[in-house]
């Protein structure tokens, strides 16, 4: 291998071996940049698995990641769009301390908007294969706000067990 041909994946890995690769690898990781080299509005670029496939796939390091309030999404909460710049939550989806008792965490077998995601990882998988990174986040339910949770005694402890047990769920 020269320097001349380094795949997109070579090129990382020497960048991280602290060696010097054919050229700087182009990342644009968590970024509505894919909406816009596509031509779509930021929320039909999320809109579907294979627009941020498609996006990511420009660059030397794909991302499935779509947006922070996918995850808020995902646990019930608002999402808001805008037209120059990333989706943020909205309104909370706890709105009182009651509110916690009966919180579930998402189940991501069942979740929309977190198989897009996975969706997305797949497809990423199968066009790059081995010839590039890929990289997956996950961000929640770390998130959730510590204050409110600690407001009832009984929500922190059932809430003990749930965020590592969901975060390798849907990290798998």
């Amino acid at each position: 291998m020269t320097k001349a041909n380094m795949t997109s994946f070579q090129r990382v890995l020497t960048t991280t071996g602290h060696q010097e690769p054919d050229r700087v690898p182009f990342f644009l990781l968590p970024t509505m940049h894919g909406a816009k080299e596509l031509g779509l509005s930021i929320r039909e670029y999320f809109s579907k698995a294979e627009n941020v496939a498609e996006g990511q796939l420009r660059h030397d390091c794909t991302c499935g990641f779509f947006y922070a309030a996918i995850e808020v999404e995902a646990w019930g909460g608002e999402v808001i769009y805008f037209d120059d710049g990333p989706p943020n939550s909205g309104k909370p989806f706890i709105q009182k301390q009651d509110d916690i008792k009966s919180l579930e965490p998402p189940r991501v077998s069942e979740t929309d908007c977190l198989l897009k995601v996975l969706k997305c990882l797949e497809l990423l998988k199968a066009k790059v294969g081995d010839e590039a990174s890929i990289i997956g986040v996950v961000t929640s339910p770390f998130s959730l706000p510590d204050e409110v949770l600690m407001a009832v005694s009984e929500a922190v402890h059932k809430w003990g067990r749930y965020p590592l047990d969901w975060v390798k769920d849907y990290g798998k």
